[in-house]
């Protein structure tokens, strides 16, 4: 049985994940907040096979990797969905707002990665995969989230030439407007859903908003063994952007 670890185990693209990967897998999955644990459904809780972690990217490199070895992690397969705004809007004239959003979207999802990647090597079999959003091309989001994860998708086109020749194959789902549990966009289908629903004519081909359901299928393929040759892709699931 291959071991996954899920960076960001309870947000909402991933909850429905959960159900199936414990079947298939040996399931590490981070949170940050008590609170959130109550998304993950208690049957899959109580399974044997998921072992929860609590795990803040605020805290320093070092106590990231030493929590991580304290609960003596493997990973042969990485899911990192931990990302956002974290409420930067505006053009920030200093550097620290610009460190601690590629922090929070990349660079601690790159110090993971590199923890685990030698194992990978050595075992000749990886699977990482990276999300990202339609934020990079749209003009209107905020710059500093939209540069960072610009900066994650050229690291999943770089760095999956320099590793697929062991087997380890990286990319990026790439998304657009999703209502998974609890987040704004969820909130706003409770709150004013006929807005959303005539948003989403005017926004997106399909003319839906998207759920965490979208997801399960593409997710399961691209970190699985059956994906032999889908590899530095940023795989696009919006909807179709109109």
């Amino acid at each position: 049985m291959k071991n996954l670890l899920i960076i960001g185990g309870t947000s909402g693209i991933i909850i429905p994940c959960l159900d199936n990967f414990v079947k298939k897998y040996k399931v590490y999955a981070t949170y940050s907040k008590d609170e959130s644990l109550g998304n993950i459904p208690l049957k899959i809780r109580k399974s044997k096979n998921l072992v929860l972690i609590k795990l803040n990217f605020n805290l320093k490199d070092k106590k990231i990797i030493e929590i991580l070895k304290k609960k003596k992690v493997k990973a042969d397969i990485i899911i990192n969905s931990v990302g956002g705004t974290f409420g930067i809007k505006e053009y920030p004239f200093d550097i620290k707002t610009w460190q601690k959003q590629l922090d929070l979207n990349f660079f601690k999802h790159l110090l993971i990665i590199n923890f685990f990647i030698k194992d990978m090597i050595k075992n000749k079999f990886g699977r990482i995969l990276l999300f990202s959003s339609h934020a990079v091309d749209d003009p209107k989001t905020s710059i500093t989230y939209s540069a960072a994860k610009a900066f994650l998708e050229n690291y999943v086109k770089k760095s999956s030439i320099l590793f697929g020749k062991y087997n380890i194959l990286i990319n990026c789902i790439k998304t657009s407007i999703v209502a998974a549990k609890n987040n704004n966009w969820y909130k706003a289908t409770q709150q004013k859903p006929k807005e959303i629903k005539d948003l989403m004519k005017r926004t997106l081909s399909v003319e839906r908003i998207g759920n965490a359901k979208d997801f399960t299928a593409i997710i399961d393929l691209v970190i699985s063994e059956k994906n032999q040759f889908i590899n530095g892709s940023i795989l696009t699931v919006d909807g179709g952007i109109k």
